[in-house]
């Protein structure tokens, strides 16, 4: 804290900007010695090779210009990944193709926009801005760095927004509940997890929100859901003459559910990857297009769910998928090596994450508690058990890995800072 005591924001933003990039490029050349095939000789990105499904989307937007990619029974697929990622990497990749210098592009882009949120959020409330240390801390746990600086999933956009729409929300910024609209936009066509948060959180907002100077302000939340549904239902019913909404924005989620309906579920989550769970999967050769695949694992979802054992079975597992979220603390989704054997071993970051996690959780339940038995509304604590709640709620109807939970762990461990920073600065005027 004394050595950043005099510093102006720009230093503290170049001194950010450093860490940001040494970060990168050694976070690159970790990952392409341990996946070559992402390089080719001159350092230059694969972009087929990205995995998640990215890299076939990423590369037909550079050759042809097409939003699609080949999947099931080599069908093109418009709507089997949402656009922001896809869309950014395709975006960097006009200025170079280097693999160091895109992956260093699109960390500072989304950790600049982490650092000034921070910033603007801590001087809304009258705060030093050399509290920002605080919260920068985070990304010293190797596996929190380590997923924020990815690039082939779409987790790694999420875990910088989601912690910035929730300090955006609890600053007193006066154009805040624009930010949070566009904030909101861009987690809804990222990840469709995020339906959810975005969905719920402006109601959220209209009902707590009861400064006079955001009476008419807070309204301005809603237009980041509304625009992005437009946005991506125009853009599926122009491509595919159907309107995909909601969470079933992507013609690949019906069989996500049937993956966490099937019986072998336990038999691969959470140690293996639900890869090799997808791969046994039988997808008839006769459905000639994503929405029939859609379709057809939906009309299977609905009679599996109709008979009431099934229903009961599945629910049942619903609390072992909680203890998981809150407990499990080994590496996760694991491929089998050449001797068949899987890597389990104990991830010691995911320990302080889980430890975020339960603790804000009690903390935040702590709060509302006494909030409603003294009839005086913590807006902070209903705002992060919101967003909170609405991001598991996927996770828990499906599953959750490690590198889903990384943004969860994230937003939990800055309501902490925010409860410390807020409590210490009442106590010190009072």
């Amino acid at each position: 804290m004394i050595i950043v005591k005099n510093f102006s924001n720009y230093k503290k933003f170049i001194v950010f900007i450093i860490f940001v990039i040494l970060s990168s490029i050694l976070f690159s050349y970790l990952f392409s010695n341990k996946f070559p095939n992402i390089i080719d000789n001159q350092n230059n990105m694969i972009f087929e090779n990205i995995n998640f499904g990215n890299g076939p989307l990423i590369l037909n937007l550079i050759n042809n210009g097409e939003y699609s990619s080949k999947f099931f029974n080599n069908l093109d697929f418009v709507l089997q990944k949402l656009p922001v990622l896809p869309l950014l990497i395709f975006s960097i990749s006009k200025l170079t193709i280097n693999f160091y210098l895109i992956v260093i592009i699109k960390n500072l882009i989304t950790f600049s926009i982490l650092f000034w949120i921070i910033i603007f959020y801590l001087k809304s409330h009258k705060l030093s801005s050399n509290y920002s240390f605080f919260y920068f801390l985070i990304f010293l746990i190797p596996y929190n760095l380590f997923v924020s600086l990815n690039f082939e999933y779409a987790d790694n956009i999420v875990a910088i927004l989601l912690p910035c729409l929730f300090l955006v929300l609890l600053s007193n910024l006066n154009q805040k509940y624009a930010l949070s609209a566009f904030i909101i936009f861009i987690l809804y066509l990222t990840k469709t997890s995020m339906f959810f948060v975005c969905t719920i959180i402006p109601f959220i907002i209209l009902l707590f929100e009861k400064k006079k100077k955001f009476k008419f302000k807070k309204n301005l939340i809603f237009l980041g859901p509304l625009i992005a549904m437009l946005c991506w239902g125009i853009f599926s019913y122009i491509k595919t003459d159907r309107v995909a909404f909601g969470t079933n924005s992507l013609t690949v989620n019906s069989l996500g559910l049937t993956l966490a309906s099937d019986k072998r579920f336990f038999q691969y989550y959470p140690d293996k990857s639900m890869d090799l769970l997808l791969g046994k999967i039988i997808i008839p050769k006769s459905l000639k297009s994503e929405w029939d695949i859609f379709d057809y694992f939906k009309k299977k979802n609905k009679k599996y769910f109709a008979n009431k054992d099934n229903l009961i079975n599945y629910i049942k597992t619903i609390p072992k998928k909680i203890l998981i979220i809150l407990f499990h603390i080994k590496r996760d989704s694991s491929h089998p090596d050449e001797n068949g054997n899987y890597d389990n071993k104990i991830r010691y970051s995911l320990i302080f994450n889980k430890l975020f996690i339960n603790i804000s959780i009690c903390l935040s339940l702590f709060y509302i508690i006494i909030s409603i038995k003294r009839k005086k509304i913590y807006k902070d604590d209903f705002i992060f058990a919101t967003i909170l709640g609405m991001s598991l709620l996927p996770l828990v109807a499906g599953w959750a890995t490690a590198k889903h939970l990384v943004p969860v762990s994230i937003l939990c461990y800055y309501y902490l800072v925010h409860k410390y920073l807020i409590i210490k600065q009442l106590s010190s005027s009072s």
